[in-house]
Formats: structure tokens, sequence, C-alpha cells
């Protein structure tokens, strides 16, 4: 059996090694590598596993990030096709139009939380509408900080509550609630963080200042002057998300889309030479007198697809194994608060999110593991709003992880940057202890409580 010491070695190593990376701008697949390394050494003198096995483990893990490393190719083929093709000029120059100054980042957040209620995608969420309203705050001089805070906040909501998200059906089936169940009972801190990050995000458009209208009209005229703009121009936008909405297509097939026919739009309305599109594409896009359209491509995404690929290998093992399972009844102790099984299970879904850079994992091992010791004493249900209102956001407020990755690349603002703006997700936290500390204090009871619900579902 591994000792606790020399996991938290791994532990430390892995959490060490992307931070330094992070700090100094060094590749963060070399950080992560270390812990990597750990960890493959670590199981194999244990006697865990032989080699072959730890292999096929890693291979495994690798290929079920499949998906995401699809999405940030993809990412970074699409902001490049749709700047070159006009597509973003003409949506920044609409949401200047549509959004007034004065309340924009309120309303970009309310848009944004629609939006992703509909698509059930963070990703496609930002890529959709973030994408164009980050251009335009840029034009208005609006901190884009705030602005992607607020645009991540609302990506969270859809995200984290709709039936259509993956990581909301995933948080069910790993704490073994029905969806209908789990949105019942994430009800208390779902409105909580929405009404908290209305008043937060609207008293920053209250003493902003950017309520004057004039300087959307002067961005607006550039665009113009840079670009032939035209509602045909709206078509790679609304393939995007209908194809999503209302076919339920795959995420990536829908970027597919909408790429192919924003460089088809690009050659016949702006004129772009074929030979143009390989550029654009593979080193990102760039204008003579537009610098807030600048964006990264492919070639920047290199990068960051080892490192999901490595992440991917390293969750592989950490499941494979069960290393850590040994430790789950400890950290979950004898407690009969709600409160204190909250602060372990979401303290455990944090520590898994800084190690695994992934969404899935600290969803998935959380959830599974914390299960049957929670429902000895207290409903599934309230699990899963903790699993959800913790290791599910989480997610995008680590720097490293894979989810906060796309996030900041879609809008180009750093994560330690929009963090502290992301209201809806560090508000939920402490929401979920609010809700555990008052069922605490009721003396709610685990099995006997959980029974009329299960009954419902």
């Amino acid at each position: 059996m591994v000792t606790a010491w020399q996991l938290g070695f791994v532990v430390f190593l892995t959490i060490a090694g992307l931070a330094a990376a992070y700090v100094t701008n060094a590749p963060l697949a070399a950080g992560f590598a270390l812990g990597l390394i750990a960890l493959v050494l670590l199981v194999r003198r244990s006697g865990l596993a032989e080699w072959g096995t730890i292999g096929r483990s890693m291979r495994s893990g690798a290929a079920h990030t499949k998906e995401v490393i699809y999405i940030l190719l993809l990412v970074g083929l699409l902001i490049p096709s749709w700047t070159a093709s006009g597509t973003i000029p003409y949506l920044i120059s609409s949401g200047l139009s549509l959004l007034h100054p004065a309340y924009f980042v309120t309303g970009s957040f309310v848009l944004s939380a629609v939006i992703s209620m509909l698509l059930g995608t963070s990703t496609g969420t930002l890529s959709a509408v973030g994408i164009p309203l980050i251009g335009a705050a840029a034009y208005l001089g609006i901190p884009l900080p705030l602005v992607a805070g607020a645009l991540v906040s609302g990506a969270f909501v859809g995200d984290r509550g709709s039936p259509f998200s993956s990581a909301h059906q995933l948080v069910a089936a790993s704490t073994g609630v029905t969806v209908r169940a789990q949105q019942r009972s994430m009800l208390p801190t779902t409105l909580t963080a929405i009404a908290f990050c209305l008043v937060v995000f609207g008293s920053f458009d209250a003493m902003g200042g950017w309520g004057s209208s004039s300087g959307a009209i002067r961005a607006a005229d550039e665009l113009r002057e840079a670009f032939v703009l035209g509602p045909l121009l709206l078509i790679p936008a609304v393939v995007l998300v209908g194809s999503i909405l209302l076919f339920r297509l795959k995420t990536r097939t829908a970027f597919l889309w909408a790429i192919g026919i924003s460089v088809i739009l690009g050659s016949m309305v702006q004129g772009v030479p074929i030979g143009d599109w390989p550029v654009y594409l593979w080193s990102g896009y760039e204008h003579a007198t537009l610098a807030h359209l600048h964006s990264k491509g492919l070639s920047d995404m290199v990068g960051l697809v080892i490192l999901i690929a490595m992440a991917g290998a390293f969750s592989g093992i950490l499941e494979d194994t069960q290393l850590i399972r040994p430790y789950v009844e400890k950290l979950f102790g004898q407690t009969a608060k709600q409160l204190s099984a909250t602060l372990r299970t979401g303290g455990f879904g944090l520590a898994l999110g800084l190690v695994s850079c992934t969404q899935t994992l600290p969803i998935m091992m959380t959830g599974r593991m914390f299960l049957p010791l929670w429902k000895e004493r207290f409903p599934a249900v309230s699990l899963s709003r903790v699993v959800a209102d913790t290791s599910l956001v989480f997610a995008a407020m680590v720097p490293w992880n894979m989810l906060a990755i796309l996030c900041s690349t879609i809008l180009g603002v750093s994560v330690e940057q929009y963090v502290p703006y992301a209201v809806f997700l560090w508000i939920l936290p402490l929401a979920t202890l609010v809700v555990s500390g008052l069922s605490s204090m009721k003396g709610e009871r685990s099995h006997t409580a959980a029974a009329p619900i299960d009954q419902m579902k």
C-alpha cells in the first residue's frame, strides 16, 4: 500500500511543477511531467501495477481526452477563421449596438447564461457569444478581466445546470441521483449565486462610467472601414449554435461546420486569398490597424494538447489503480454534520482538480468514492449539490486545468485575471457551505432522510 507521505509527495511535486511552469511561462507540460513521472514510479515500485498495465492505463486515460483535444484544436482554427471572414467583426458591431455600454457587464452575464442553458456547453457558449462580446468590451474600454469573469460566470450557469450539459449529467450519474432530483437540490445555491452575480455586475456597471455610446459608434465605424459587414456573416455563428441546440451534434462537429463556412464566406465576401488561409489558421490572424482583432492560431495549441494528453494519462493511472481510495474513508471520518462533510468533500475535489488538470476526474471520483459513506448519513442529492458546487466549478479556476485553459484561450484573458470577477464560480462553494450548515443545524439524518427523496425519483 502506498503511504500517505508518498502520495503527498506526488501531489506536491505535481502542483509545484505546474505552478512553477505557469509562473515562469514555461510549457505547462514540462511542469506536469514531474508529477506524472513520480506517479508512474510510485505505482510501479509499490507493486500496484506492472509496466504494461501502467502503459495501458495511460493510453486509456489519454484517449478519454480526445474530445477536449479536438475542441482545443478547433478553437485554434475557429477564432482566426471567424475574424478573417468578418464574422467576429460583424458580431462585435452587432453587440455594440444591442448591448448599451451602461449595462454591458450585466448584459454579458445574462446573455452568456441564457445561451449556456440552451447549449449545455461552456466552450460553445464562449465561442458563440464570448468572443464578440470580449471584442466589443475592448473597443469600449471596459476592463477585459471583468467582462471575461461575467462571461465565464454565465457560461457555467449552463455547464453546471443545463439538462444538456455532459458535466451536469456526469454529476448525477456519479452520485446516483436523477437529473431532476439533482436540479431541485441545486436550486437554492443556483438562485443565490445568480442573484449575487446580478448585484455585483450591476454595481460594476453603475460605477464603471462606461455609459457613453460614442466609443461604440467610433468602434463600429472602424470595423465597417476594415471589413465588408452584413447579416450574411452571421451564418457561421448560426450554424455553430443551431447544430448544438437544434440537432444536438457533437461540439467538435458543430465547430468544423462553422469553420468551413467561415472560410468560404471570407473568400467570397472579404476577398481573402486562398493562400492566406493556411497562414491565418496556423499562426493566427493579425490586422494592420485593429490590434484588438489579433488572435492565436493552431500552432499556439500544440503545447496545450500535449498537456491535456498527459493529464489524461495521469487520470487513467489514478482511476485504474484506485490509489487514493483507501484515504477517502479516513478523510471523511465519523462526522455526523453535513457542514463538516461538505468541507472535506469540497477539499478533496479541489485537490483532485489541482493535480489531474481535468474536470471529469474530480467529479467522477468525488461522487463515486464519497457516495457510499455519504448515503449512510445524508441524502444522496445533497452530495450531488456539493459536487456540482465544488468539483465541477473548481476546474475553471485552476490555471492549468484544461477547462480553464479553454476559457482563457477563447476569451484571450488569463485565468488569474478573470477568476476574481468570475463571481458565479467562487460564490457557489460558499453558498453550498451555508446550505449544508443549515442542514446540520436542523439535525438532518442520512439514510432515513434520503428515503422520501429517492421515492420521488
